[in-house]
């Protein structure tokens, strides 16, 4: 009897230092730096919305924040980092539809993860629509004139991606689908930002960029923007037409970010983040820096309307990937 009062005795205490030694680690989160991943090269959309997050949460935190690039597959190689991530609010992710509604849609074997339930949701960041953009120095200026361009060069016209699996390639095929089933040759990059270099060196007839990745060299004349995938003008690129006037119903598509961590976080974790990125985004100055760059930012949201968004995200690409078949893997 002694000596079970002796080991109940040592597993009380065990638990009660466990717990304590929990409570106080909560307590002092953060107490080191925090990682941002990011499933592309610098420059692109989420690249860009993670280094002016990761400015504003580190005064928020005192603590350093910092943007950890690792491009591949879609966004899928940060994903699946993310998700093996030690879930202690220190390795966290900003996500885009690549990552976590496309890839494991349509290439499951890139996505070693389920978006739903690996993941838990941080907050809402804020979105970018898609712009069909070709290079300054192409003979088309509106899209009628792209898709003639597309019909008479069947075979040899081609585009850009930002990658594999990514929004960017799953936007040009929704487009060359709706267009009358056009086809041309998928060119991959890694990242909005080579992607873009294509284009203005006029490598490639097309490609389907996030504004954020394309709004400078827009501005600047490097490349033209013939359509719009938004549902209204946008102030970066106000004179674009959007494709929805141009005869592409239910063409709206835009990119969003938003901060994921690995399944398993405090809750506590997850709401002192949330908290810090909902902070970073009511702030009128990182509001008008991200619009600058193309990304309009959502209202604040706790983490289970943003788990309550993803779900919907979710769906809604999965519906897409049934109209486009096997546009994405032939």
């Amino acid at each position: 009897m002694a000596a079970t009062k002796t080991v109940l005795s040592a597993f009380v205490w065990s638990a009660a230092i466990l717990l304590a030694a929990t409570g106080m680690a909560l307590a002092q989160y953060p107490n080191r730096p925090i990682s941002i991943m990011v499933g592309f090269s610098a420059g692109g959309t989420s690249d860009v919305a993670a280094r002016i997050l990761a400015e504003r949460m580190s005064q928020s935190l005192r603590t350093p924040v910092i943007v950890e690039n690792r491009p591949g597959a879609g966004g899928s190689v940060a994903a699946a980092a993310t998700a093996r991530a030690t879930p202690d609010g220190y390795a966290i992710m900003l996500s885009d539809p690549g990552a976590f509604a496309i890839n494991p849609i349509a290439f499951p074997q890139n996505a070693r993860y389920d978006s739903l339930t690996d993941f838990v949701p941080i907050a809402l960041v804020g979105q970018s629509p898609l712009v069909l953009v070709v290079p300054a120095n192409r003979p088309f200026t509106t899209i009628a004139a792209l898709n003639a361009h597309l019909r008479s060069h069947a075979g040899t016209a081609n585009y850009a991606s930002s990658g594999n699996a990514g929004i960017s390639q799953f936007g040009a095929e929704l487009y060359l689908k709706r267009a009358g089933d056009l086809a041309a040759l998928h060119i991959p990059y890694r990242g909005g930002a080579p992607m873009m270099e294509a284009l203005y060196k006029g490598e490639v007839d097309f490609g389907v960029a996030v504004l954020a990745s394309a709004v400078a060299l827009i501005e600047g004349g490097a490349v033209r923007a013939v359509a719009l995938a938004a549902p209204s003008a946008t102030p970066a690129v106000a004179n674009v037409p959007l494709l929805e006037r141009l005869g592409f119903p239910n063409s709206t598509m835009t990119s969003w970010v938003i901060m994921i961590g690995p399944r398993g976080m405090p809750p506590d974790v997850v709401a002192r983040l949330n908290a810090a990125i909902n902070d970073a985004i009511s702030d009128p100055g990182v509001r008008q820096r991200l619009l600058s760059a193309g990304i309009e930012t959502y209202p604040p949201a706790t983490p289970a309307e943003t788990g309550d968004y993803l779900k919907g995200e979710v769906e809604r690409y999965r519906a897409y990937q049934t109209e486009l078949g096997d546009r994405l893997t032939r």
